[in-house]
């Protein structure tokens, strides 16, 4: 299933002058271009246009710049296999910066600066790994107090 520029544009919450400037400077690419009789051209946007395009749409609203968008994408680009990274990676923004999480959970990468790895923490872990811990502790304890008293 394809959409015209203004379904796209519709869709994805973009204006129709920010489609056609994002397809002219390279930024988003139609999945799809089809020539009229007359010869007019009729770009044709997929789902993953969408999703490309409601990206750059959601990173605009919270603030980072276009140029930080294009920095990130330029950097995907050359650095993934992914064919429309925009679509298909997983990314993370603080308000100043772009991160790519990668497919090891225990790192990301700065996107903006180079691809720089940055560590990510999961909490979730360590609270496990912390309560466990204290239930051991305390079984121990137990079991010493018990010995002691025996």
């Amino acid at each position: 299933m394809t959409f015209n520029a203004e379904q796209a544009a519709c869709l994805s919450g973009c204006t129709r002058r920010q489609l056609r400037y994002w397809k002219n400077t390279g930024l988003v690419q139609p999945a799809e271009v089809e020539f009229t009789s007359g010869g007019a051209r009729r770009d044709r946007y997929d789902f993953r246009n969408l999703v490309e395009l409601r990206t750059i749409v959601a990173m605009l609203q919270r603030g980072i710049s276009l140029q930080k968008i294009r920095r990130t994408l330029h950097y995907l680009r050359e650095h993934t296999d992914f064919s429309r990274p925009l679509a298909e990676c997983k990314l993370v923004t603080d308000g100043s910066t772009i991160f790519e999480i990668c497919e090891s959970a225990a790192s990301i990468l700065d996107t903006l600066r180079r691809g720089q790895v940055a560590f990510c923490i999961a909490v979730d872990g360590i609270t496990e790994e912390l309560s466990s811990r204290l239930l051991e502790m305390t079984r121990d304890r137990e079991d010493f107090l018990g010995r002691l008293m025996a």
